[in-house]
């Protein structure tokens, strides 16, 4: 008797690793075939806009060996000075989040980098300014990135990112940075990355956990 519910339970313990995997196959499949699908008009299909006030960008935090982050260091940024940003880079139709995240990588830093892990992402409201033009709401996923290859020149000067300085700073440094802007922009989501910062902390310094 315990041998014959040992292998009914054997039976059922394959099945349900089959369509778990079954499942996971399927989702793939699906979100790589709704990428390739045009929108209509072929207008930006995950930008921000007064029909469609929901905005989807990818976002890195990219280290390299010293473990040191990449970020953008504006002298003016939407009205407020001495400002820092992580990579950040608009989906575009036809693209899954880490063909976004290659070219952003590319065109932002001139960098090429290996994805390590998954962050998760910010999301909130951003307040009507005069270089958007609207209000909307913006999600950011993020991802760790150890960098390969970095060379300026690479950039995109027509990218809008194209005016800032390219700098490395550690962690540490940033995280307080992003905290005080943050209160400079009155809490603005997308103005303090220092908890994504936080998040990377493990695979770039794992013997630093930072609190």
């Amino acid at each position: 008797m315990r041998h014959l519910l040992y292998c009914a339970f054997l039976r059922l313990e394959i099945m349900q690793r089959f369509l778990r995997s079954l499942f996971l196959i399927f989702i793939s499949a699906y979100t790589v075939c709704s990428a390739q699908e045009p929108s209509p008009n072929n207008k930006p299909f995950f930008r921000g806009s007064q029909k469609q006030p929901y905005h989807l960008s990818i976002g890195a935090v990219l280290f390299d060996q010293e473990g040191r982050i990449a970020c953008h260091h504006f002298q003016e940024f939407a009205g407020y000075k001495d400002v820092y940003i992580l990579m950040r880079e608009t989906m575009e139709n036809g693209e899954t989040p880490l063909m976004t995240l290659h070219r952003g990588l590319k065109e932002e830093f001139g960098a090429t980098a290996e994805p390590v892990a998954f962050l998760g992402g910010l999301s909130g409201y951003i307040p009507f300014t005069r270089l958007s033009g609207l209000s909307f709401e913006k999600t950011t996923l993020y991802v760790a990135c150890q960098l390969t290859k970095w060379d300026p020149e690479n950039r995109d000067l027509e990218d809008p990112e194209a005016g800032s300085t390219i700098e490395w700073v550690k962690p540490e440094r940033l995280i307080s940075i992003m905290e005080q802007q943050g209160i400079r922009f009155q809490h603005r989501i997308d103005a303090d990355e220092s908890e994504i910062v936080r998040r990377a902390i493990s695979y770039i310094q794992p013997e630093i956990v930072i609190k």
